[in-house]
């Protein structure tokens, strides 16, 4: 990023330069895992460079209120290596472009812009990250030159200082203290499950039993629990979905639950935020439906969210601890989406993907004639796909044409022996299950 401020300088500074440009860094904290800060900028003097008059520097060469590049030639540059806060600003790893805007009577500030690589003049406003108040105070003694120094603390931080003429700018310099983290009782989990074109997202605490009895204990068999610890369990659906089979739109709910030794209640709620189950009612519930729970044999020490028996269509979102486990039915609509869209692609002109839409037919028990004519599409495409042929097989043996199937499996089967690579192994055997199985 430093290298983007060092680019081609404009014409005037091709020439040699009569501010000098200086670069001074200092790091803050330990020694040797500490923020590096370095600043580099131009040095311009209070006496003119061509006639050597003295001139006024605040309030004329440099107006009050008014946006100063804070040096000269290219914009000021701040590079820190880990976060910073100057002032009262919170600065992230990177680096900066910084400006002055000095005032007579008013708080002066200095300036971090997001906008490197420029020249010093115009500032560009529009890209300020931050300002930070800056104190104004007399110098015992004149500074000629422009100089801005950062000067090391006690305590890990610093000041920075810009100086000039008989005039001191400064801002505080500090490491953000570092985050104490301790570990959590209940740790938070994120769970995400593709299931046939749904995505479905839940999030929740995970509570541990640590010797104690939860269902029916802990956790009251009878009332509304929220399904994990902490806030309330989320879980998002990104298309339309049926619960038990009834319908739940699209959208984000809280998942509530009433555990019953015999049956449990799993509620719906459109998402509010809420902590726990403590403000729970039972009017803004969206959907309520009843499931069996199982007994598992081993127990199960911290509470689990998951998916099984996955399908195109379908799936089990399973609520399990200690020796209970909750099975949710979870369908989706595959074939009312995805029907449409693939005839019609079908049907139209261009590339075809004629295996894939044989599979989803035979796959979801559509018309078996037309999954069969597009595999002979494919196969005609790739004469040697004997993968192709195999599933071909299978068409023919979801039709009841078993002479037909085997023919296809054994011609698959013979030219599966004669490839290389992984697909022998597997569709040798594929092809061997299936011969089997129409004898």
């Amino acid at each position: 990023m430093i290298a983007a401020a060092s680019g081609v300088l404009p014409a005037a500074a091709q020439q040699t330069r009569l501010s000098p440009h200086e670069t001074t860094s200092a790091v803050l904290g330990d020694r040797r895992a500490g923020d590096r800060v370095t600043i580099t900028y131009g040095r311009p003097y209070s006496k003119d460079p061509r006639t050597g008059e003295v001139r006024k520097i605040w309030g004329s060469l440099v107006p009050w209120d008014s946006a100063y590049r804070l040096g000269a030639d290219e914009a000021t540059l701040i590079v820190t290596q880990q976060p910073l806060i100057i002032g009262d600003a919170t600065v992230l790893a990177g680096a900066y472009t910084l400006y002055l805007v000095p005032s007579e009577k008013g708080a002066s500030k200095l300036a971090i812009s997001t906008s490197i690589g420029k020249w010093g003049v115009p500032v560009d406003e529009a890209h300020d990250l931050a300002r930070v108040d800056l104190k104004r105070e007399a110098l015992a003694a004149p500074v000629d030159q422009l100089t801005i120094a950062i000067d090391k603390n006690s305590e890990g931080g610093g000041v920075l200082k810009i100086m000039w003429e008989s005039t001191q700018f400064s801002a505080p310099l500090r490491l953000p203290a570092p985050r104490l983290e301790f570990p959590q009782a209940s740790p938070a989990a994120t769970l995400k499950q593709h299931i046939g074109l749904t995505d479905i997202e839940v999030v929740y605490s995970r509570p541990s039993a640590k010797g104690r009895v939860m269902l029916g204990g802990n956790n009251p068999y009878g009332q509304v629990w929220r399904t994990g610890a902490n806030s309330a369990t989320r879980i998002t659906f990104s298309t339309p979905i049926t619960l038990e089979g009834k319908p739940v739109d699209a959208g984000t709910y809280e998942l509530f639950t009433i555990p019953g030794k015999d049956e449990w209640t799993v509620i719906l709620q459109k998402a509010q935020n809420q902590w726990g189950a403590y403000a729970y009612d039972a009017k803004n519930d969206t959907m309520r439906v009843t499931v069996k729970p199982a007994w598992l044999t081993e127990p199960v020490e911290t509470f689990t969210i998951d998916f099984n028996d996955l399908r195109d269509e379908s799936a089990t979102l399973q609520l399990s601890w200690e020796k209970t486990c909750v099975p949710v039915k979870i369908g989706v609509d595959v074939v009312g989406v995805l029907k449409p869209k693939l005839d019609a692609v079908m049907a139209g002109a261009g590339k075809k993907p004629y295996a894939q839409a044989a599979l989803f037919y035979l796959d979801h028990n559509l018309d078996l004639d037309q999954a069969e004519a597009w595999m002979d599409a494919a196969i005609a495409q790739q004469p040697d796909a004997f993968y192709y042929i195999y599933h071909k097989a299978r068409i023919l043996a979801k039709k009841g044409d078993k002479a037909g199937a085997l023919a296809a499996a054994n011609q698959s089967l013979a030219m599966a022996k004669q490839a290389k690579g992984p697909e022998n192994t597997e569709y040798t055997h594929l092809n061997e299950v299936l011969i089997e199985s129409l004898k």
